[in-house]
């Protein structure tokens, strides 16, 4: 199953770092990755492949302390 999300980021030190970690460590493997810098916020667009629920990996990467929102745009068997 393949799925796509996109997260608002504070601009903190390892925010980043903290949620592609996490997200293999849940059992995804990344297909792409793109990141957008503004003032105060990383706005950023993951594609995922993996056999879990991407609802199940939304929850966890939004108790992350840098992150602001998390998004499931897309989610294909």
């Amino acid at each position: 199953m393949s799925c796509s999300l996109e997260l608002a980021l504070d601009r903190a030190e390892g925010a980043l770092l903290r949620v592609l970690g996490t997200i293999e460590r849940r059992g995804w493997n990344l297909v792409t990755v793109s990141a957008a810098s503004g003032p105060n916020v990383y706005a950023v667009k993951v594609t995922l492949d993996g056999a879990r629920d991407p609802e199940i990996l939304c929850r966890q990467l939004e108790r992350l302390v840098d992150v602001q929102n998390v998004r499931l745009l897309a989610a294909e068997v």
